[in-house]
């Protein structure tokens, strides 16, 4: 039945919502993946969906052991609500949760994969976890400020935490 259960899921859809733990109001994305992509392939999915730059090293948690990333998505018997962790940045430990909102049959309509929603810039790379994140914040409300000079320089631009393109986010996952 098991095994027979993970051929039905092999060419599925399915719809996930990503959320970045620790941050207030949330940096999330919805976006839907096949079935049959690997932990590896959702972990180059998040990274564009999300923003990241694809800089560290990263793992998947299922009911609380590391999963291999090799291992497809079907193989894992999720369910509607079923959650996954992933942790990117060893050093920064930036935590998500996944929630599987849908999972739907295979529809030649339905692009995938493809962010469908979301809220909030990514955090940049290498900010210190959510306290460096908070301080890049507070720094770009005074944007003459010293401080924020300062990350400016090192970012390349100002950081706009409310900024949030989806046609961007999806030229790149094309």
């Amino acid at each position: 039945m098991g095994e027979e259960r993970n051929r039905n899921m092999e060419n599925m859809i399915i719809q996930m919502k990503i959320v970045l733990e620790g941050i207030v109001p949330k940096i999330w994305r919805s976006f839907v993946v096949e079935s049959s992509i690997s932990l590896a392939n959702l972990h180059e999915i998040i990274q564009i969906v999300m923003g990241w730059e694809n800089m560290h090293l990263y793992s998947f948690s299922i009911f609380g052991a590391e999963a291999a990333k090799k291992i497809k998505l079907h193989e894992l018997n999720l369910k509607t609500n079923s959650t996954i962790g992933y942790l990117y940045d060893f050093g920064d430990e930036w935590e998500h949760t996944i929630t599987v909102e849908k999972i739907i049959s295979s529809d030649k309509k339905i692009k995938t994969p493809r962010c469908i929603a979301g809220a909030r810039n990514c955090p940049p790379e290498d900010s210190g976890s959510v306290p460096g994140y908070e301080d890049i914040v507070d720094a770009m409300k005074r944007p003459k400020s010293g401080k924020a000079r300062e990350y400016i320089e090192w970012l390349g631009d100002v950081y706009n935490p409310a900024q949030f393109d989806i046609k961007e986010i999806n030229k790149k996952l094309d």
